[in-house]
């Protein structure tokens, strides 16, 4: 009997020795291809520069015109303070996301000890040097090209991208300049010289408040400005108005689906809920963060959405009338400690979860006044809907004079988050 089936017994072991090594071969191939994968780029859309035409103006409510930031000074670059291009520096993010912080102040004692306590976790920075002139031309002041930041930064692997605003006394120039091609191009061309003759990593755009029949002046001008800086190897961050639907609130000029194709980073301010010209309340309750944040993923690639976290309050008066002081948390805790104040939280309310803190109290000089201010409860919150939603990261405004508590919740929730590395590997992987 056994010789009558050995012939097919080993034809059937041929036939699966023969599989194996098919098998096998295919195996090879296969991770080669994906070796070969893993070392090219991602291939993401290429961006189409929008056709300004002249469009069908949008109503957009009457707002307060914000409490102005004084009109910096126009002035040549000095030579002896030209920087060397030193690149976007070391790995980044450090953390798990990119963690950016304005810095409205000139770089004084407090905001530097913020700095340098944190700048192991810090990606950029970004001094408000800059506005904009109605020639196209940059303004600023004498904290502008502050080379001790500069060469701290540098030193701490910390991106310096300064940003160009339009919160300044009298008429905005903005308008003028996105409306007519030449001053815009311009403008452009300004900036790029300014960003390379002192060795900036980039820069950042926050204007504001305009009229949404600017909106695709808007757009050409960010595509144009994002060109410009790419092709010099630099970044280019916009701050935007927060807004859940495309025309809501005051960001109706801003096109998040255009823009976000091109910009490195977009910057969701993400505060203001409650404003210095309104009547008290919570500042940046994280229900609306979450739907701001929500609305933004499903518009612009999420790894390069940015949320707002602020690092302030308001200090009203108690017939809410408006005219509100911004205030550090430095500054309302010396209130809460002069006044021996309770502090009372807000969780949440009819809308969802809020998060923040608020106190009253009554001076000689001013009468009863009501604070809110944020709470690193409400911060942990927002860091979760980042990781949520897997975003980029936050931008804070402001640095200096903040909760301590606030870098301890940071540090906590992103110091080992592993989701920016997961997203780089994602892009390298095949489908599965």
């Amino acid at each position: 009997m056994r010789s009558l089936f050995s012939s097919p017994r080993r034809l059937l072991f041929a036939a699966i020795y023969a599989s194996s090594l098919v098998v096998w071969a295919l195996l090879v191939l296969d991770t080669a291809s994906l070796a070969r994968r893993a070392t090219e780029p991602p291939v993401f859309p290429t961006a189409t520069v929008p056709v300004v035409t002249t469009p069908t103006p949008v109503a957009t409510p009457l707002l307060p015109t914000p409490t102005p930031i004084p009109v910096a000074q126009s002035g040549d670059p000095d030579p002896l303070d030209v920087a060397t291009d030193t690149g976007h520096g070391g790995f980044h993010p450090k953390t798990g996301r990119y963690i950016a912080a304005w810095l409205p102040d000139s770089f004084g004692s407090e905001n530097r000890d913020s700095f340098e306590a944190n700048a192991d976790i810090l990606d950029e920075i970004s001094p408000f040097w800059y506005a904009p002139g109605p020639r196209g031309n940059l303004r600023y002041g004498s904290e502008a090209r502050d080379r001790t930041l500069l060469e701290l930064a540098r030193s701490k692997n910390v991106l310096v991208v300064p940003t160009i605003h339009n919160v300044i006394t009298g008429d905005d120039p903005v308008p003028g300049i996105l409306r007519n091609p030449t001053t815009r191009s311009y403008h452009v061309q300004q900036i790029v010289d300014e960003v390379l003759t002192y060795g900036y990593d980039g820069i950042d755009i926050d204007y504001e408040f305009l009229d949404s029949s600017l909106r695709d002046e808007y757009s050409a001008f960010i595509f144009e400005l994002a060109d410009a800086l790419h092709a010099q190897g630099k970044l280019l961050t916009v701050a935007v108005h927060a807004k859940d639907c495309d025309y809501c609130g005051l960001g109706g000029f801003q096109d998040w689906a255009a823009i976000g194709q091109v910009v490195d980073r977009l910057r969701i301010m993400t505060y203001d809920y409650h404003w210095r010209g309104g009547g008290p309340g919570p500042v940046a309750p994280v229900y609306w963060v979450e739907r701001v944040a929500r609305y933004a993923q499903t518009v612009v690639d999420p790894a390069k959405v940015v949320i707002g976290v602020p690092f302030y309050g308001y200090n009203w008066p108690r017939d809410g009338n408006g005219n509100a002081r911004g205030q550090t948390w430095a500054m309302i805790n010396d209130i809460i400690q002069t006044y021996r104040l309770s502090v009372n939280l807000m969780e949440s309310n009819q809308n969802g979860l809020v998060q923040e803190n608020w106190i009253t109290y009554s001076s000689r000089q001013e009468g009863r006044r009501e604070v809110w201010f944020a709470t690193s409860s409400g911060l942990d919150a927002k860091l979760r809907l980042v990781q949520e939603f897997d975003l980029a990261g936050i931008a804070i405004w402001r640095l200096g004079g903040e909760d301590p508590r606030n870098w301890e919740v940071i540090r906590g929730r992103l110091l080992q988050d592993p989701f920016e590395s997961q997203r780089v590997l994602s892009r390298l992987l095949p489908e599965h």
